[in-house]
């Protein structure tokens, strides 16, 4: 009897130092991320419905020094659509409307060229032209207004589809703004009232609203980092913009409550709730891990579902891992963090599954250039591994150059990440495929090709003195500003929030990017005055306008 007294004392004692080095490293990871004087985030989290860690980390408003403190309120950007989702699935679960409704069944007056369904707007794969993508409607002034849901329908409806309903997958916010007026047409009431008075109120959700037309009290401010690292308040985005796609005002504290609602199954059925967290398939057959209104990843192997967000200011990432009951929350002020990498490394820690990266073996030349190639992953994008002598590197299209290096036969590692490559091989033992393992929920796959290695751009020779027409800085969005100087005989370029980059000439007005796959090219009017930028990446074109 006493034996078993002093194990289990033992045991308690173990778990309470377990709990608290966790916490800890929670701690760590976030004061590693965060500065005490800059604008910073409200962090949620939870395990087993214990509170771990509760906190506020940097400023909430500049001016005041006010500290960030866990109860306030944040814009949350597209986690939003959770609620737009879930919404309609209610209705679904009510009779009052199916998944495969046309959406002309409830909105008569909006014409698509295709039939479009509820379940292609809730999944992406509608086609329609996503709103956010359009520089008109994205202006400093265009933001700022108020925009009716009629009206920012009949815009909407004028622009080219993207490509016909459920061929491809693709993030769109004039999907879920459409969402919200089927729910106004089929419920008689506003978007606003229906999420408060069946989200809201019930669930004492006190800190959340889906807009700001009463007085926000406790927000923290939205704050975007210009040149020379000077943090500027974000522009103001009228609610009315984002509307169902991203007008949620939330808190931490008031997330939770909304997850614990949610996966208790208290507001919709768990069979309608389970197949919005599936992933997307396309007629085309590519797989997306997304279901309605929620992203679906893994955390030691374990399905997650979250969400994230982000508008002019503020970037949110929230996720939930079922089978663990790890619940992490994040509401940034600060546009230069990345949330979902934050939020899933704290998921990961408290999971225990933060592994040591592998370590690296070095390979002969001969086995090393069997990795060597272009890789398809679809019709539109590629990824090229590339050798020089030990060095492996990994591209994807228009992304950035990412170090990789082998850590057994057929297996690499990223070395700046904890994604991996798993090759493949043939029947007769070449490579064929790769699989990258990270934190998708759907394994991704690329098929090796015979596509040559992209030559790589040689630098145009220029006098320095040159380059300085083009100095100065050029908006390609609102809010998002490249700026271009030069330093003795180098060429630099730094967009809003990232850090600055070498640019390399190709000509006397296109340069190139060597750690990402891009290029500038910029512009002169009729008298020779540089007036614009072009900056290609990913397959698109980007024009920017000369602003100072």
């Amino acid at each position: 009897m006493i034996r078993k007294a002093l194990l289990l004392i033992l045991l308690i004692g173990f778990g309470s130092s377990f709990a608290q080095n966790t916490v800890e490293n929670l701690e760590k990871i976030l004061k590693e991320r965060f500065s005490a004087t800059e604008p910073g985030a409200a962090v949620l989290v939870v395990q087993n419905d214990k509170v771990l860690l509760r906190k506020g980390y940097g400023i909430a408003e500049i001016n005041r020094k006010q500290a960030i403190e866990p109860d306030m309120v944040f814009r949350i950007g597209s986690i939003t659509k959770q609620f737009t989702s879930t919404a309609i699935l209610k209705l679904v679960s009510e009779g009052k409307l199916s998944l495969q409704d046309e959406l002309s069944k409830h909105l008569p007056d909006f014409k698509t060229e295709y039939p479009v369904t509820i379940e292609q707007l809730l999944n992406h794969t509608s086609g329609i032209k996503s709103y956010t993508s359009v520089s008109e409607r994205m202006t400093t002034e265009a933001k700022k207004t108020k925009v009716g849901v009629a009206e920012m329908l009949g815009y909407i409806q004028t622009y080219p589809i993207d490509f016909k309903p459920g061929e491809k997958w693709s993030y769109n916010n004039s999907a879920y703004f459409i969402l919200g007026a089927v729910i106004e047409k089929v419920t008689g009431k506003t978007y606003n009232d229906y999420i408060s008075q069946n989200f809201f109120k019930p669930l004492k959700m006190t800190a959340s609203y889906p807009d700001d037309s009463k007085p926000i009290a406790r927000q923290a401010g939205g704050y975007t980092k210009g040149s020379g690292n000077a943090y500027t308040m974000a522009d103001y985005v009228h609610p009315s913009l984002p509307y169902s796609a991203g007008s949620i005002f939330s808190s931490v504290d008031d997330l939770w409550k909304w997850n614990q609602a949610v996966f208790s199954y208290k507001l919709v059925k768990k069979e309608l709730l389970e197949k919005a967290w599936e992933p997307t398939q396309t007629t085309s057959g590519d797989v997306e891990s997304y279901g309605y209104g929620w992203q679906l990843g893994k955390v030691g192997g374990r399905k997650a579902i979250g969400h994230g967000g982000g508008i002019d200011g503020f970037l949110s990432f929230e996720v939930y891992v079922p089978e663990l009951k790890i619940y992490v929350c994040l509401l940034a002020n600060n546009t230069s963090v990345n949330p979902e990498d934050i939020a899933y490394t704290l998921a990961e820690e408290v999971a225990g599954a933060r592994g040591s990266k592998p370590e690296p073996i070095v390979l002969t030349a001969a086995q090393g250039d069997a990795y060597v190639g272009v890789y398809k992953i679809n019709d539109q994008e590629e990824r090229v591994i590339t050798r020089k002598g030990d060095q492996y590197f990994s591209q994807r299209s228009g992304g950035t150059t990412f170090e990789i290096y082998p850590y057994a036969v057929d297996k690499f590692a990223f070395k700046e990440t904890n994604t991996l490559i798993d090759f493949k091989r043939g029947n007769d033992g070449a490579v064929t495929e790769m699989e990258m393992i990270d934190r998708s929920y759907v394994t991704r796959r690329a098929t090796k090709t015979n596509k040559p290695i992209p030559a790589e751009r040689e630098a145009f020779v220029m006098n320095p003195t040159d380059f300085d027409v083009y100095a100065g800085e050029y908006e390609l969005a609102p809010g998002f500003i490249i700026k271009v100087w030069r330093e003795e005989n180098n060429y630099k370029a730094q967009a809003t929030g990232q850090p600055s980059f070498d640019i390399y000439p190709e000509s006397a007005s296109k340069f190139f990017l060597k750690v990402v796959d891009a290029q500038i090219e910029f512009n002169r009017d009729d008298k020779g005055a540089v007036t614009s930028m072009i900056l290609h990446q990913g397959g698109r074109a980007m024009p920017g306008k000369k602003v100072k």
